[in-house]
């Protein structure tokens, strides 16, 4: 991870997208909460795939690849319909599961 994507600003996003949740926040700052979202979930599922493909074969490793390919598609914005608030916290939640997949250490065939 860079500089500019760090665990305490992920922490404080994935945070920030409950609270956004529960007030009435402006609409920039809707936008720019949703924009370091998605970055996140672009950076972190670069690491989480790789983590996935080291499982190559056993069934957590595709079910690893299946919740990166779902971020990524989340944070596309590829659901017609879905309100803000509940976008916000589905890309949160995808933040928070694939930071956990990066923090494992891949697996290497022998």
């Amino acid at each position: 991870m860079t500089d500019a994507v760090s665990l305490v600003n992920i922490t404080r996003d994935v945070r920030l997208a409950g609270v956004v949740c529960l007030s009435q926040p402006t609409r920039e700052g809707v936008e720019a909460l949703r924009d370091r979202l998605r970055a996140h979930i672009a950076v972190l599922a670069e690491l989480a795939e790789a983590y996935g493909r080291s499982l190559s074969g056993e069934w957590y490793g595709r079910y690893v690849l299946t919740c990166v390919a779902s971020a990524r598609k989340a944070a596309a914005g590829v659901e017609p319909g879905i309100r803000i608030d509940e976008e916000l916290l589905l890309l949160a939640e995808y933040v928070k599961t694939l930071l956990m997949y990066t923090g494992r250490k891949p697996r290497h065939s022998a």
